[in-house]
């Protein structure tokens, strides 16, 4: 094929490591042809404060990379098989399998622990409802606690005194070369692993042969025959990776045996059973297995976990009822929406502004082929790390950053967006000022005589650049653009020009700016506002209007308690 084939996947250390594993075999099948790794941002990327048990799990970690397919936008798209749903929407099937990696749960710790070594005493952590079931089985007593975030991010918190140990999947840290981490791989007959755990998946589009038949070509048949199984069983359960059923299945000398089972979530209703016969009849046996384990109890067990609505509002929230709109970009993948929605409030979007990856000049595509060249990498947002990191993606093909080189970050919100890509910030600074942040920064490392390189947005001034350059070489790359929406949802304008709402929220003097030039101006007097900082008041001020509420911190959180306290006051 002339054309570059484009292979999506999430923008996660780990997901990067397996589209390159699938990306090196199908370079190996079809060395005339092109191959590309495109980066797309899932829910379950964004959302990395809140159990995964509570958001829900169908297509969380998939439905973006699915839509990009249907967009064209890539021609396949990646995930490790446990994530995808055991039904696939519509005008997408299952392409292939790659041969199985390691199935196993892995115990996680510093100090060489077994699963026979822990006590009460210990802190578990783990983001699955599965492991917890059994992990109870083996002792009731068991201190478990949640735990998210990527592979890297999960040890740091450990290190930190977090947890004692972790579980997680064997393969995960096997395949990014973290097998020290790893205490021990734990026994399947002890701790069930999720069904199809450790295979990588190719996901295609039903109406494209030429791609499915490129894909075809690296399938592995047994663990395709396997997983098939496994994905049956789960489906017969119409359960997800986020209700504690597993199954574990062994193919030898043409028989074919499966270890399926369903309990609570205390693991003190616990039902298990095994099947076997001929691997021809694999599909067949572990429907017939899920069906036995159902009639033995296990439907009653998740009905029960299933009536634990975990999106049940409550009555009497502070914002229980008011109609807040957001001119935030979607994209950035803050916690605000939730944060709102969780206090009562009707959470409508109206994106103001709309984030899109600059043209890098020739000279800036050099500065990030030469990393190594600088001593510090600094970033001021989420969106300036997420768009530095597709640029290095598009233009090496991986996320890897030199070792020599520090990262610096401002904000909490900018750490955990750099640490799903693998890396933890060696400076995480807490001001907001353009000359406050250099000031925290240059003083707390008393830097002097470093090659500094800045990762910003076109509109951000030259205030951070010119306070760090008194004493060091510093260069900038404006790695992404703020722009104004492509189309803007009339119906919320509407709402707006009826005054049906309640606030209409800026987080930035872009957002309200946008706002004035793409809206009639005969509304802008009836608007009732809030702001997220002092920053976007002065604009907002500036052009001649007053908030109602200006938030004391300029964050999600902080803007969320400014607008519960003034509801609360008025």
């Amino acid at each position: 094929m002339d054309q570059i084939i484009r292979i999506g996947t999430r923008g996660s250390q780990l997901a990067i490591y397996q589209a390159n594993v699938v990306k090196e075999e199908l370079e190996s099948k079809f060395p005339g042809s092109q191959f590309q790794i495109v980066v797309i941002k899932t829910k379950g990327d964004k959302i990395l404060d809140v159990p995964l048990s509570k958001i829900g799990d169908k297509g969380l970690f998939t439905k973006e990379l699915e839509i990009a397919m249907f967009d064209h936008e890539i021609d396949m798209a990646v995930h490790s098989l446990k994530d995808l749903p055991t039904r696939f929407p519509e005008g997408v099937v299952l392409g292939a399998v790659l041969k199985r990696g390691e199935v196993r749960d892995a115990l996680i710790s510093s100090n060489k622990r077994t699963i026979s070594s822990l006590t009460s005493k210990d802190i578990i952590a783990t983001s699955s409802l599965r492991r917890k079931a059994q992990l109870l089985r083996i002792n009731k007593d068991f201190n478990i606690v949640e735990i998210r975030g990527n592979v890297n991010t999960r040890i740091r918190k450990m290190e930190e005194g977090f947890c004692t140990v972790m579980v997680m999947a064997g393969a995960g840290l096997q395949r990014l070369g973290m097998d020290q981490y790893i205490s021990e791989l734990i026994d399947p007959d002890l701790v069930i692993p999720a069904c199809s755990q450790g295979a990588i998946a190719i996901e295609v589009r039903e109406d494209d042969p030429i791609i499915a038949n490129i894909v075809a070509a690296i399938n592995d048949e047994e663990t395709l025959v396997a997983t098939d199984a496994e994905r049956a069983f789960l489906r017969t359960l119409e359960g997800g990776c986020q209700i504690p059923v597993g199954s574990y299945s062994r193919i030898s000398g043409g028989k074919f045996e499966l270890n399926g089972f369903i309990s609570s979530i205390n693991g003190e209703e616990f039902i298990r059973e095994k099947i076997e016969g001929p691997i021809d009849q694999a599909v067949e046996l572990s429907v017939q297995l899920a069906e036995s384990l159902l009639r033995k109890g296990g439907r009653d067990i998740l009905r029960e976990i299933r009536l634990e609505d975990p999106f049940a509002k409550k009555e009497g929230l502070p914002l229980n009822g008011k109609v807040i709109i957001s001119t935030r970009a979607p994209e950035t993948g803050d916690t605000l929406p939730d944060l709102l929605t969780a206090q009562g409030a009707v959470l409508l979007s109206l994106p103001m502004i709309e984030i899109r990856s600059a043209a890098l000049s020739q000279a800036d595509q050099e500065k990030i082929l030469n990393l190594d060249r600088y001593d510090w990498l600094f970033f001021t947002s989420r969106n300036g790390v997420a768009q530095f990191f597709k640029q290095l993606i598009d233009l090496t093909g991986s996320s890897e950053l030199p070792a020599n080189l520090e990262v610096a970050v401002v904000g909490t919100k900018t750490a955990s967006e750099l640490e799903y890509y693998g890396y933890s910030p060696a400076f995480t600074g807490k001001k907001h000022g353009s000359a406050e942040m250099a000031s925290e920064f240059l003083s707390t490392q008393q830097l002097a005589s470093q090659n500094i390189l800045l990762a910003l947005g076109d509109l951000a001034d030259e205030t951070l650049m010119k306070n760090m350059e008194s004493t060091n070489r510093v260069e900038r790359i404006n790695v992404y653009e703020t722009c104004l929406p492509r189309q803007v949802d009339p119906m919320v304008i509407r709402r707006i020009s009826d005054g049906d709402y309640d606030l209409i929220l800026f987080t930035s003097p872009s957002t309200f700016n946008h706002f004035v030039s793409l809206v009639d101006f005969s509304l802008l007097g009836q608007l009732k506002i809030g702001s997220i900082g002092l920053t976007t008041t002065n604009a907002i001020q500036e052009a001649g209007y007053e908030p109602m509420l200006t938030a004391k911190m300029s964050n999600a959180e902080g803007l969320t308690e400014a607008i519960v306290n003034y509801y609360q006051q008025s």
